[in-house]
């Protein structure tokens, strides 16, 4: 540390004063601006934002390895990113990542999930394995082992064929520093040719390796997590630890250099330290020498790095859902039914609200419908049946009392909104998302389709008639749907093909309240032109309201109108 210090010191002395007084003369200001954006071009760039980092594993991997993953629709009308974020208990960005990655790609199959439970129990049985395995992950809480993916998954940068020279300019420039005492001003001007020279090889050079440095840099603490969590017994996780031992084994040499090649001072918040470690690796092409040196061996090691990361990561992603488990005020593990139309679930709740509501369904042979008023709960409903549905899948976990629930390919129509980039209307986009579900049925895949005020962007008649025609076609075959909705006409288009649900609101003394629990049957609620009245409209405006429903309940077949038609 003291030698570091002491030619870190050298170097900040003997270039800084020079350069600092040419710079200062007003003939030099553009290249004072210069060299000001090159010390701003080399300082540690600010960490991405929180999920962009968290799925980058997620992202990188290729499509094939991608298979049956949410898509981009389903995950966010389901909120999954703040999911992600109250389930994120990890103590490691590789594990972080991996979690990411679990919670993205549900199970097709129910021994994955066993083992996942095995692994789960075990960890909240037993403190002291869990707190070795959380010791062991914290030496990667550091952002930049966030990208340690870009070292296994995607191509490298070939070395290039003048790449000796960036050895011998560093040696150079460490010598020639080395004979300022006794060669002056020759070694000196020697020196600041070489310092320049090296920045214009980081300048052009860095930008192609500038995102594995940070991930070289965390390579050793990388290994060693895995040999000490490759050490541990944990039968539940035999084929992870066994992959820890082994590729821990072969990347032996590659920690090696990594350690020898990279060096940084010890504790991270020594401003002074730091600083002057980036003006060393400035000047003397350290981190530029460690990716050339180091390139062709994690060219190799690729495919045992990506052992090692997911091995890793998996453990850590068990920890952080045990750890998740216990914070919930109630969830249970799942019951896999056969394939076929029909789901139980008892005391399901949201696992994002603070004080929710639990609420129950039974389907048998039938898809579901769901009116009420807005802000009444059903599409905080679906929301939570399309949650749980996602949990089962891949931690094992639904937020309720029960769960029963054939495997389930989960895909929502629920958020929507225009986009002024693509020039998109509620409309059309509703359409896209609606054809997106309508290809994404397949006779080996059960779904459970969710959706929330199809069509919501055009009129009432065609709304009903593409809607009614959307929801018999979703509902051939096994496949379960469940629609939020204020158009109480499809009911009876659908049938017993259907069931109806309903949230109900009350009208009491002026003021709206809700119990939030689902009911039996479609809504019988007349109360959003009560609602006119509360708001103190004009007293003629009310009744001519009601004398117009009076009106479209007589001029109906049968006489009978929904009240909840006007609850839109």
């Amino acid at each position: 540390m003291s030698i570091t210090l002491g030619v870190g010191a050298l170097a900040v002395l003997g270039l800084g004063a020079p350069l600092l007084a040419l710079l200062a003369h007003r003939r030099y200001q553009g290249l004072a601006v210069w060299f000001r954006t090159v010390l701003a071009w080399r300082q540690s760039p600010e960490r991405p934002a929180d999920m962009m980092l968290a799925a980058a594993y997620h992202r990188n991997l290729s499509t094939a390895e991608r298979v049956g993953a949410l898509d981009d629709r389903t995950w966010q009308d389901l909120d999954l990113d703040e999911l992600f974020r109250s389930l994120d208990r990890t103590e490691s960005e590789p594990g972080r990542q991996y979690l990411y990655h679990l919670l993205r790609t549900p199970q097709c199959s129910t021994e994955p999930l066993e083992r996942r439970e095995h692994l789960l129990s075990r960890l909240a049985a037993d403190p002291a394995l869990a707190e070795r395995v959380r010791s062991s992950l914290s030496r990667l809480q550091h952002p930049r082992a966030g990208q340690l993916v870009h070292l296994f998954l995607g191509p490298l940068p070939t070395r290039p064929r003048y790449w000796l020279l960036f050895p011998i300019l560093a040696v150079a420039s460490a010598a020639s520093l080395v004979l300022f005492l006794t060669v002056w001003p020759q070694a000196f001007i020697a020196w600041v040719g070489l310092c320049f020279t090296n920045l214009f090889v980081q300048l052009f050079y860095k930008s192609r390796v500038e995102r594995f440095i940070p991930a070289i840099r965390e390579l050793p603490a990388f290994i060693a997590a895995g040999r000490d969590l490759g050490a541990l017994d944990i039968p539940e996780a035999l084929e992870e630890t066994s992959a820890l031992r082994s590729r821990t084994r072969q990347l032996g040499g590659l920690r090696r250099a990594a350690t020898w090649l990279v060096f940084e001072p010890a504790g991270g918040g020594n401003d002074l330290a730091g600083s002057i470690y980036e003006y060393i690796n400035l000047l003397f092409l350290l981190d530029v020498n460690a990716f050339v040196f180091a390139i062709e061996k994690l060219r190799d090691s690729q495919r045992a790095m990506q052992d090692l990361f997911e091995a890793l990561g998996y453990l850590d992603a068990m920890l952080s859902v045990s750890r998740w488990r216990a914070s919930l005020p109630r969830w249970t593990t799942p019951s896999c039914l056969p394939a076929g139309k029909a789901l139980a679930v008892k005391a399901l709740y949201h696992p994002l609200l603070t004080d929710p509501v639990p609420n129950s369904l039974e389907l048998d042979g039938a898809s579901l419908v769901i009116t009420g008023s807005n802000m009444s709960g059903k599409t905080t409903f679906v929301r939570a049946l399309g949650v749980s549905a996602v949990l089962a899948q891949t931690f094992h976990t639904a937020c309720a009392a029960e769960w029963h629930a054939p495997l389930l390919r989960v895909r929502t129509s629920i958020g929507r909104s225009d986009s002024i980039v693509d020039g998109k209307s509620y409309y059309l986009a509703e359409v896209e998302s609606i054809a997106a579900l309508v290809r994404a049925k397949r006779e080996d895949t059960q779904c459970l389709f969710l959706l929330d005020e199809i069509f919501r962007g055009t009129n009432t008649t065609e709304r009903v008639a593409a809607g009614f025609a959307v929801l018999s076609y979703l509902n051939r075959g096994m496949d379960i749907v469940v629609v939020a909705t204020h158009d109480i006409e499809l009911i009876d288009l659908l049938g017993d093909d259907y069931e109806t649900r309903h949230f109900r609101e009350e009208i009491t003394d002026g003021q709206m309240t809700f119990d939030y629990r689902i009911h039996d049957g479609p809504s019988s609620s007349r109360n959003a032109i009560a609602l006119l009245g509360i708001v103190e409209l004009p007293a003629d405006l009310v009744a001519e309201a009601v004398a117009t429903l009076d009106w479209q309940s007589r001029s109906r077949p049968g006489g009978v109108v929904h009240g909840d038609l006007a609850a839109s």
